[in-house]
C-alpha cells in the first residue's frame, strides 16, 4: 500500500479517489482564471460565494465524513492569529493509514502511522503558512469547482427551504487518475440553507474495477466558523523526549 506523508495529498486522495494533487488544485484554480467567457451555471453564484466565504474565515473546522459508514475520516482545524500566521492540525484515518500533523508557524509535529517527527523554523523543509501563503486545504479549492469539466448542472429546493446545487463532471477533464480500475463518474452536490449559506458538500466518485462499479462518497462540513479558540496539538510528542 502506498503511504502518503503530506496531509493535503491524503485528503485529496480520499475525496477524489486518487486524482493527482497538482492536477486537482490546478483545476480548482482554473475556474477563477480560465472560465470567464462561459455562461453561468445554475447555482454557480452560490458555489463561488461559498469559496470566497471559506477563504475569508479566521478559523474553522473541516470534517470529511464517509458517506457510507458515517465515520469522520479526516479533520482539519485552522486559525489565523492577529498577524495572519496560521496554526493548523490535521488527522486522517483511512484503509489502515493514520496521519496526524500540527503546525503553529514555528514548529511542526507529525505522526505518520506511529512514527513521530518534529521540525522547526530552522529546518529547510519547514513551511509556515499565513493568509499571504495559505495552506492548500485553507484555499478556495477546498470547495471543488471546475467549470470547464461540468457536463450537467441543476438546482433543487430542499425540504428546509434551502438549495442543492448538483454538478456532474466529465471525468476525462478532471485530470489524471492513478487508482485501481477506470474512473467512471464524478459528481458534486453543494447544499445551502434558506439564506444561501454553505452547509455541506457531497462528492461521489465511481470507479470501474474489472466490470464492477465501486463508489466512494464523502461529505465535507465546514463548522466552527470564526469560533475556534485554540488549535490543539493532535500529535503525542512524549516519545520525542526519550
Amino acid at each position: 500500500m502506498k503511504r502518503f506523508r503530506d496531509p493535503e495529498k491524503t485528503l485529496r486522495r480520499n475525496l477524489w479517489a486518487n486524482f493527482r494533487l497538482a492536477v486537482v488544485l490546478a483545476a480548482a484554480a482554473a475556474v477563477l482564471f480560465g472560465c470567464a467567457s462561459l455562461s453561468p451555471l445554475p447555482g454557480e453564484d452560490l458555489v463561488l460565494a461559498a469559496r470566497k466565504m471559506y477563504t475569508s474565515l479566521d478559523s474553522a473546522r473541516v470534517s470529511v465524513v464517509n458517506g457510507f459508514t458515517g465515520e469522520t475520516e479526516q479533520e482539519f482545524v485552522f486559525k489565523y492569529d492577529e498577524k495572519g500566521l496560521m496554526t493548523y492540525s490535521y488527522v486522517g484515518r483511512s484503509e489502515g493509514v493514520y496521519l496526524a500533523q500540527y503546525n503553529n508557524g514555528r514548529e511542526q509535529f507529525t505522526n505518520d502511522n506511529g512514527s513521530v517527527s518534529a521540525l522547526d523554523a530552522s529546518d529547510l523543509s519547514f513551511t509556515a503558512y499565513s493568509r499571504d501563503v495559505p495552506y492548500p486545504m485553507a484555499g478556495e479549492g477546498m470547495i471543488l469547482f471546475y467549470k470547464k469539466g461540468v457536463t450537467s448542472a441543476g438546482t433543487v429546493s430542499s425540504d428546509d427551504g434551502g438549495t442543492v446545487v448538483n454538478y456532474g463532471y466529465d471525468v476525462h477533464k478532471l485530470g489524471e487518475y492513478d487508482g485501481e480500475g477506470e474512473l467512471a463518474g464524478f459528481s458534486v452536490s453543494y447544499r445551502f440553507d434558506s439564506d444561501g449559506e454553505f452547509v455541506s458538500m457531497d462528492q461521489r466518485t465511481d470507479v470501474n474495477i474489472d466490470g464492477e462499479i465501486v463508489s466512494y462518497l464523502y461529505t465535507i462540513y465546514i463548522n466552527d466558523r470564526n469560533s475556534v479558540e485554540r488549535v490543539e496539538n493532535v500529535v503525542d510528542i512524549s516519545s520525542l523526549d526519550n
